[in-house]
């Protein structure tokens, strides 16, 4: 009878399953090696399942399985799980569903959730599996970033003849500049920064905060910066920063355009009547209404910001502008990283 339930294997067959039972972490997949060389070696069924402490009929089923398919039965079987709560076309309409707006689709409320796309759907699924669904398919519960959309009616126009300035200006026609004003406070701005878990790091604030300023322009093409700390935010520091820009084009027939915002400085009786002395020299080019988007220095004095002031109390104001003066300078000696911020 024992003779019966013998298994033959062959040398490279039973090294492939020895192997497998040394190295697997299954212990199913352990158990059904282990009483198929059991079965090689001619011990009787009931002795293995006493030894494995299995059932008898686990021998049997292992055997059976091995004789059918081979070694294949011998690994872990996958399940196929349960089947999905949505088919592809109602992930589809799911997707299709988020990307509007909800007052769009008639909605009396503003932003969807997950119970409330269940009722909007009238999908019998509970909110907690519509939120996975929302996982699998890349959206995330995040804030959103304000925009100011610019009521200039000529936007568009401008947007172009921005366009045009920066070929002028690379076909080297003219000098072109960006410019712009930053407000530097004792005030640390806040911003993400690496954090053990479960500690929050502290950023100490002034009792009374102090503010100068910075005037600052730079060349779309060379990526030269001028910079100007002042202690106002008028237009006697806006017209030195136009000195110097000049100053640095002194020898040069080529005309300067400097493109600025439509901060109330920049159209100030006293810069309208420098400008008319320096009409042959240079000219302001104001951007769209609300449209800071089209202006790269303030790509550069988000970098300053980052590496400067975000999460770092100076204590004085003093200390604050040696940091800037130092930072704006080494920035200024390396154009090419300009370029590379402001493209």
């Amino acid at each position: 009878m024992v003779s019966m339930h013998i298994i033959i294997l062959n040398h490279g067959k039973r090294k492939r399953i020895q192997r497998l039972a040394r190295c697997t972490h299954n212990k199913f997949v352990f158990r059904r090696c282990q009483i198929i060389l059991q079965l090689s070696h001619h011990h009787a069924v009931a002795e293995i399942a006493h030894r494995l402490g299995c059932n008898v009929s686990t021998v049997y089923r292992t055997r059976k399985a091995f004789l059918c398919v081979g070694e294949v039965a011998l690994r872990p079987k996958t399940s196929p799980g349960r089947p999905r709560k949505l088919t592809p076309q109602q992930m589809q309409h799911l997707e299709q569903t988020l990307a509007c707006e909800p007052r769009a689709l008639g909605k009396n409320f503003s932003n969807w959730t997950a119970q409330k796309l269940r009722l909007h759907l009238k999908w019998a699924i509970h909110s907690v599996t519509l939120l996975r669904y929302l996982w699998r398919l890349q959206w995330r519960w995040l804030r959103p970033v304000p925009r100011v959309a610019s009521p200039d009616p000529r936007y568009a126009a401008k947007a172009r003849y921005l366009r045009r300035l920066r070929r002028q200006a690379c076909g080297q026609q003219i000098h072109l500049y960006y410019a712009d004003e930053m407000d530097v406070a004792l005030l640390p701005t806040i911003c993400g920064r690496w954090m053990r878990r479960g500690q929050q790091t502290q950023v100490f604030t002034p009792g009374k905060n102090a503010k100068q300023y910075v005037f600052g322009a730079v060349n779309y093409v060379t990526g030269a910066l001028c910079w100007l700390p002042w202690p106002n935010k008028n237009n006697v520091g806006f017209r030195q920063l136009l000195n110097q820009v000049m100053a640095w084009h002194e020898n040069d027939g080529r005309k300067i355009v400097v493109v600025v915002d439509n901060f109330r400085i920049h159209h100030a009786k006293a810069v309208q009547a420098w400008l008319q002395r320096h009409r042959t020299q240079l000219r302001l080019y104001f951007l769209p209404t609300y449209a800071p988007r089209l202006n790269p220095i303030e790509r550069v004095w988000r970098h300053f910001r980052r590496n400067v002031t975000d999460n770092y109390f100076f204590r004085t104001l003093s200390r604050l502008m040696t940091a800037v003066e130092s930072f704006l300078s080494e920035l200024a000696e390396s154009p090419a990283i300009i370029l590379n911020i402001v493209a």
